[in-house]
């Protein structure tokens, strides 16, 4: 009975690290964006986006943003306004 009560709690703690995106994203399994030095002559706020392994590079498209090129893994977006964290859907 203890075995199966272990086993319930190393389940429960494994799902609740899980279900912290932070782990997910340093593991590089799902995709984050972070604020981004603006380029001058430009406005807005700039957000580089990283790809993830289950679930590619975040659509900042649903918040008003544009996307403004590429640089090796990252993608740079333009934002007329501060976004919240995305979950990177």
């Amino acid at each position: 009975m203890v075995r199966i009560w272990l086993m319930a709690i190393l389940a429960a703690a494994v799902i609740v690290a899980v279900r912290d995106h932070d782990v997910l994203h340093r593991a590089g399994l799902t995709g984050y964006c972070t604020s981004s030095p603006r380029p001058t002559g430009t406005s807005g706020v700039w957000r580089a986006c990283e790809k993830g392994v289950l679930d590619g590079r975040p659509n900042l498209a649903r918040q008003s943003c544009q996307p403004r090129g590429r640089s090796g893994s990252v993608e740079y977006w333009r934002c007329p306004a501060r976004v919240a964290a995305s979950r990177g859907r």
